[in-house]
């Protein structure tokens, strides 16, 4: 799971605590800030934070599709619409292959009847 997905997923908890923060500092440096300040702060803050995950996961995908090894064999392998991921490409899971049975185009025979009438 990425990280901005952990944020996104506790957003509110982190909006709520982003005030409470605000609201501390007000007490502490004996300041008293106003509801629209504090709006407009903690949702400068929540954003930046937003920002910054989003930068951290988008680096951590780059670093690693650049620093990945040529070995093709942890990659997806893909024939006919099948991908198999994680499946090293000489293993035996991915040389399994599917047939459907062959239609014959013969002239198809009435079945033997049943009954009284067969004997």
């Amino acid at each position: 799971m990425a990280v901005s997905d952990a944020v996104v997923g506790n957003l509110t908890t982190i909006y709520v605590a982003v005030i409470a923060a605000i609201k501390a500092y007000g007490l502490v440096s004996g300041r008293s800030f106003g509801g629209g300040l504090v709006l407009v702060l903690s949702t400068a803050v929540v954003g930046l934070i937003l920002v910054a995950t989003l930068t951290w996961d988008v680096s951590q995908k780059a670093a690693h599709a650049i620093s990945r090894d040529d070995d093709r064999s942890h990659e997806a392998s893909c024939k006919g619409g099948i991908c198999w991921h994680g499946v090293a490409v000489k293993s035996p899971a991915s040389q399994v292959r599917f047939r459907l049975p062959q239609q014959q185009q013969q002239q198809q025979q009435p079945p033997p009847p049943h009954g009284p009438a067969a004997l």
